[in-house]
Formats: C-alpha cells, structure tokens, sequence
C-alpha cells in the first residue's frame, strides 16, 4: 500500500519540522498511537518503539528516525513482533509562498505492507480514512502549538494511492 501527497501550508517549514520530529509526543495527538518512546537519540536521528492500535488490537514497532532539518523527517521500521514486512513514512517540508513568511509545501509519502493476510484486509478497509486522518493530525498538532495557519490549507494533491 503506498500514499503521497503535496500541498501548500501555512505554517513554516520550522514549525512543521519541529512537530513530526517530536516523536516522543505522537501518543498525544497521532491517530491510534498509544505510546511513543524514545529509546536512543543522536545529533541527526533516533530509535522510537510506537505502539498503536485499539483493544484488543495493540501492536508495537521500533523505528528509525532521521532528520534533514528543516527539510527531512524520514521513518523505517527497524523490528517488530511480525506486524509490518514494510513501513516507511517521509515528510518533506518544501519552500512555500515566497511572499508569505509562515508557509511551506509539504509532501507526504508513506509505503506499507503488513506481514499478515488479515491485517491487510483490515488495512484496505480503513487506508482512505488513515492517510487522510495522518496529515490532518500533524497540521492540527501545529495549529495547537502555533496558532492559526497563515492561511488556509491547499487541498491535497494526492502524487499516489495504492491500497
């Protein structure tokens, strides 16, 4: 299964870099997460153990985060307990508006395949509402952390769907 999109915000490449690096605070406002902890830090990257999930379905994975900043926060799963073969995330924040300060364009991809036949079934009933529901929650993160946006939103320009 396989997602990307790009649009136009009206927050600041800085600001957006700041919330979807902030992995330990996911179980605050990213959809389904339960628990977000980091296990080891380094200048330029980490390893996070992310539980989601809703009883009785709770599963736990570590990935590895990397950080381009502003530009880059890049995640792999790096272990599991047999949930994902694949889950790869990429936010890219972009040059936005040249005249508006608070503005980036920002591309979303993510790749994912579960390792078991009924979590991919369970995956293609739900996938519209996940990656739609996955930008949303990082711009609302944003909005209660900075304010309003500079303006509003484009809708986004969806680049791949593949469920």
């Amino acid at each position: 299964m396989a997602y990307s999109e790009k649009r136009l915000i009206g927050f600041s490449r800085d600001e957006m870099f700041k919330v979807v690096s902030d992995v330990s605070e996911y179980h605050h406002f990213v959809p389904w997460c339960r628990s977000s902890t980091i296990e080891h830090e380094h200048e330029s990257s980490q390893i996070a153990t992310l539980e989601i999930g809703f009883p009785p379905f709770m599963e736990k994975y570590t990935s590895r985060v990397i950080y381009i900043k502003p530009s880059v926060v890049h995640s792999v799963v790096i272990e599991n307990d047999n949930l994902f073969k694949t889950l790869d995330t990429t936010f890219r924040f972009g040059k936005g508006n040249p005249s508006v300060e608070r503005s980036c364009t920002l591309h979303y991809d993510l790749v994912f395949e579960f390792e078991s036949a009924f979590h991919t079934r369970i995956a293609h009933l739900f996938f519209d509402k996940v990656v739609k529901t996955m930008v949303s929650a990082f711009l609302h993160r944003a909005e209660k952390l900075y304010g309003a946006p500079e303006f509003p939103h484009t809708p986004p320009q969806v680049l791949q769907y593949k469920s």
